[in-house]
């Protein structure tokens, strides 16, 4: 919802109550309909009264909602410190994603930890300095923090579900040492094995369909959860005790909770559309390639701060992650990370990351924000492309290389800065960003590739600060440029650098758009 349409609503609820609201509350009977709020006033009990306290915008338009429902009913609108972020700058999260507690950062305390039945917290993922430091960094970005959880017996436990009669879990585990494996049906394994990369697989034959917890205790050493066996998956769907069918079954596990020794290895729940939740101890140093890959009803997850990696495709097609604190400790975000993860509306980039890999928050169609640190020296191909929600892309100075097709149709896309830092603006970099309307190129840029600004249809201004014209792959690195828009060119008393934009190399096509900075 926009700030004016916002405003709009409740200055038409002011209208509402037939009430002039300047200076103070004023008391209605819950009778009366109050237009934006009609879950809070269906609430009421009869003969009780509503407060709607006085409407309070700042002068750069910016507004919180506060208030809670509850009788009387109290709607406050207040000034906001330069971003709407619910109400809240820091927001605690539990591993299922439910919402702690919440604080401004002027009242900033870290809650205590949850308790949960079978499993220990382990502390929240970012300290209290660090989230401080963040704000610091970053005040108009809300910080979402997450808590850590081992399970109460060290032991990693795996919930099933079958629907058929005859089910046949087929796991595949790294094991440096032993693990012992209740099934869940009154009936256990023991696997031996001498490294945590190295594949020891083991099937079981359930004779009931239903609900099974399977238990992983290793008795010594540790182990990893290995996805991929001999070309199948975790779980199977079996078609009789001694063949199996290609069919992945790994849409059995619903909920997974590790214990204080394992690690997780690549392709480990990859497939898993059922699993809905996910403890991950500080054990585990890495997200490895596709671990949670088309997780689709994941909504939230909760990263340590002992994860320094989350590589290739980690979430691809997570689309039900709505959101998800990465951590300090996190220095790459590889390809695909968080790819078609369209339930994104926001993400912050940590101060230790050097670089967004290719495709890392592509399709992320939700995503209304992006925090990128002055440590990322690079932005890679297609990153950020069919962001339709992201309204603003502010670029750090130690930014060298932006890839082709970077922020391709981001249609919402109102402003983006480019550092003096880069060199080249590659091929559809800002294709079919409909909305933007003025761009500055730093004197830095020596090329523009073809396609750079296509379909750029509310483009108002832009303005090169290179004295001399960068070369222009192609006629069509401006194609659909708006009939009233400005090219500026920097000012020369001989007006030698408008002469030289006009007639340079495919510049000519844009001539009559071109004028001179003023000054």
């Amino acid at each position: 919802m926009s700030i004016a349409t916002e405003i709009t609503r409740l200055q038409n609820a002011k209208a509402s109550i037939k009430t002039s609201i300047e200076n103070k509350g004023v008391t209605v009977p819950s009778t009366t309909k109050l237009d934006g709020y009609p879950a809070l006033i269906d609430s009421i009990p009869t003969g009780s009264q509503i407060t709607v306290e006085p409407l309070s915008v700042t002068q750069n338009g910016t507004y919180q909602e506060t208030g809670k429902a509850y009788s009387p009913v109290t709607v406050n609108v207040q000034g906001g410190g330069g971003g709407v972020n619910n109400g809240s700058d820091v927001i605690f999260i539990d591993y299922d994603g439910t919402v702690v507690a919440s604080y401004s950062k002027e009242n900033l305390e870290m809650p205590a930890n949850p308790s949960h039945t079978g499993l220990t917290a382990q502390g929240w993922n970012w300290t209290q300095a660090e989230i401080e430091a963040q704000l610091t960094a970053y005040p108009n970005q809300s910080v979402y923090v997450g808590q850590n959880y081992i399970t109460d017996d060290g032991d990693t436990r795996v919930y099933v579900h079958f629907e058929e009669e005859r089910k046949s879990p087929y796991l595949g585990l790294g094991v440096n040492g032993t693990v012992t494996i209740d099934w869940g049906d009154n009936t256990t394994s023991t696997l031996t094995g001498r490294g945590v990369g190295t594949a020891v697989n083991i099937q079981h034959l359930y004779q009931t369909g239903g609900d099974y917890v399977i238990k992983l205790t290793p008795t010594s050493g540790s182990f990893s959860i290995l996805g991929v066996v001999n070309g199948t998956h975790l779980l199977k769907k079996e078609t009789s005790i001694s063949t199996y069918t290609s069919r992945v079954y790994a849409n059995a596990v619903q909920k997974v909770e590790l214990g204080s020794n394992v690690s997780i290895g690549s392709y480990a729940f990859y497939n898993c559309c059922s699993l809905t939740s996910i403890t991950i101890p500080n054990s585990v140093t890495a997200i490895y390639a596709d671990t949670f890959y088309n997780c689709y009803s994941l909504a939230s997850i909760t990263i340590p701060n002992s994860v320094t990696a989350i590589n290739i495709n980690a979430f691809y097609d997570c689309y039900s992650l709505a959101s998800v604190a990465i951590p300090s400790s996190v220095t790459i975000i590889s390809n695909n990370a968080f790819d078609s993860c369209s339930a994104l509306t926001s993400i912050t980039i940590p101060n230790g990351a050097t670089s967004i890999g290719n495709y890392v928050f592509s399709g992320c169609s939700a995503l209304t924000s992006i925090t990128i640190p002055s440590s990322v020296t690079s932005i890679g191909n297609y990153a950020i492309q069919y962001c339709y929600s992201l309204v603003s892309a502010s670029i750090p100075n130690s930014v060298t290389s932006i890839g082709t097709y970077a922020f391709r149709n981001c249609f919402s896309l109102v402003s983006a800065s480019i550092p003096n830092s880069v060199t080249s603006i590659g091929t559809y970099m800002f294709s079919n960003c409909y909305t933007l309307t003025s761009i500055t190129i730093p004197s830095s840029v020596t090329k523009i590739s073809a396609n750079a600004f296509s379909s750029c249809y509310g483009m108002a201004e832009y303005h090169f600060l290179c004295t001399t014209p960068p070369s222009l792959a192609n006629v069509n690195a401006f194609t659909s440029i708006p009939s009233d828009c400005i090219m500026y060119v920097p000012y020369s008393a001989d007006h030698s650098i408008l002469e030289a934009y006009q007639t340079a190399t495919n510049w000519s096509t844009y001539a009559s758009y071109m004028q001179e900075e003023p000054q």
